[in-house]
């Protein structure tokens, strides 16, 4: 092991700091993964991720990265755990304002669970490597060398302090490190927000064998401009089902079942409410209106101290309706772990990551945050938009008219989404194949009611 440090702190033991704590535990001695909640010993919900009760999704590059970070131990302990397993651009009915994606064969392999047993199982994973320690606590504040230029450990409110040679903020949406930078005498980094005030309340359930239709194992019907009403019927571990109503631009789904269900049979396709009414639901209806994007600029601060770093949702978090948080989060770890190996120097990891970090959440920034502007009444905050992104949003809204008439189309987008790599989508071939096929629509009407049930039965040949 090439070692960086004699110890390194991890701020949050939820998604993004399990497989942060696993990257530090491979070049600091010992590695502390400190949160403020003593952390379940079984896969159950616990107050510290309020997001737990409703559904997560993780996509394909997720799974691959977790995979990477763990030795390959990630999507065994899933499927251990029963999660399904399924070929996402096959069985995963999608639905644009343009229409539903095309279904086709493909490699897109990913696996679905509840938030807490796949948090459970991450969480285990790391707990493997022995110089990894859980410490219940809860920070309050940075520790500092006299001159304040480095940080050199945390306060927590019990009055005790930690020292370390890094420590990383991975507490999510609660993060305070940039009250904190304030007062060890820093500039703040700037922050921008995108909020569309949506809601969403999800049940958790069983489904008949036969309540599927056709080849299709997961539907997502989200929300768009002009139609606020969506749901996500979405397989769980052992054959639990969750069914989550979202709701833009303040139309909030209510949580008693007669509202619920009024609000699904008024949703974008009459298949979200015959799978609720076919459902024996286990769990009450739970909502949650917690949904915007904000992102930390922590990569734009000209001055900043060493021995700190901010991860996951502490740099960007986004409107969960999108399902894209566990997968920036692991793919963050990832660069840790490569700026990592690039610098022997820990001081020039401080430097360079923040950038990277930035650099991982990009893609899923846009996406999200244009999907959110294109809704009436969404609010904005430090957030430029050049004549350039509305080029792309208009290529953008092509690509997703081609995704619905086109299986070749819809594998590439697929494949950039579940990967987080947006520049896939501007590759030449891609782009003029993207333009034939919308030229070549008719433009006859479409019923867009409900998913075909079948995916087509060949794959395309992708580049």
């Amino acid at each position: 092991m090439s070692v960086r440090g004699d110890h390194a702190i991890v701020i949050g033991g939820s998604v993004s700091g399990s497989p942060t704590a696993k990257v530090l535990s491979e070049f600091f001695d010992r590695v502390t993964v400190l949160d403020r909640d003593e952390l379940p010993a079984h896969a159950e919900h616990h107050r510290g991720v309020p997001q737990s009760p409703h559904l997560h999704g993780l996509l394909y590059g997720g799974r691959l990265t977790l995979d990477e970070l763990f030795d390959d131990g990630f999507t065994d302990s899933m499927r251990a755990a029963g999660g399904p397993y399924f070929d996402f651009a096959k069985h995963q009915a999608f639905r644009f304002p343009e229409g539903w994606i095309k279904r086709a064969p493909g490699d897109l392999m990913v696996i679905f669970s509840t938030r807490w047993t796949m948090e459970h199982v991450i969480r285990e994973l790391a707990r493997r490597e022995p110089n990894i320690g859980w410490e219940v606590g809860q920070a309050s504040g940075f520790t500092t060398t006299e001159g304040g230029n480095r940080v050199t450990g945390v306060k927590l409110k019990d009055g005790r302090t930690i020292e370390a040679d890094l420590v990383v903020d991975a507490a999510g949406r609660a993060s305070k490190s940039p009250k904190w930078m304030e007062e060890i005498g820093f500039d703040a980094p700037q922050e921008s927000y995108v909020r569309s005030f949506l809601g969403y309340a999800t049940v958790y359930g069983r489904l008949p064998e036969d309540a599927w239709p056709g080849d299709i194992k997961s539907i997502a019907a989200p929300p768009f401009p002009g139609t606020t009403r969506g749901a996500f019927v979405v397989p769980q571990e052992n054959g639990l089902v969750g069914i989550m109503a979202a709701g833009q631009s303040r139309d909030y789904p209510p949580t008693d079942e007669a509202g619920f269900t009024e609000f699904l049979r008024t949703a974008i396709s009459p298949l979200l409410a015959e799978m609720w009414e076919q459902m024996e639901p286990e769990t009450e209806i739970r909502s949650t209106k917690t949904s915007h994007n904000r992102l930390v600029r922590w990569h734009e601060l000209e001055r900043r101290p060493q021995g700190f770093l901010a991860i996951g949702d502490a740099v960007a978090a986004f409107n969960p309706v999108y399902g894209q948080g566990i997968t920036t989060a692991s793919l963050q770890a990832k660069a840790l772990r490569q700026a990592l190996n690039d610098h022997d120097d820990l001081d020039a990891v401080v430097d360079v990551f923040p950038a990277r970090a930035r650099e991982v959440c990009a893609f899923a920034w846009t996406g999200a945050t244009d999907a959110d502007c294109a809704f009436e009444g969404t609010e904005v905050e430090n957030l430029e938009r050049t004549e350039a992104d509305a080029e792309i949003t208009a290529y953008l809204s092509k690509l997703r008219l081609a995704t619905t008439l086109d299986s070749y189309v819809a594998q590439a987008f697929f494949r950039a989404q579940g990967s987080m790599q947006g520049e896939l989508l501007f590759e030449p071939e891609l782009m003029a194949r993207v333009e034939q096929v919308c030229a070549d629509w008719d433009e006859e009407p479409r019923d867009l009611s409900r998913p075909p049930e079948w995916a087509d039965a060949e794959a395309p040949v992708a580049a």
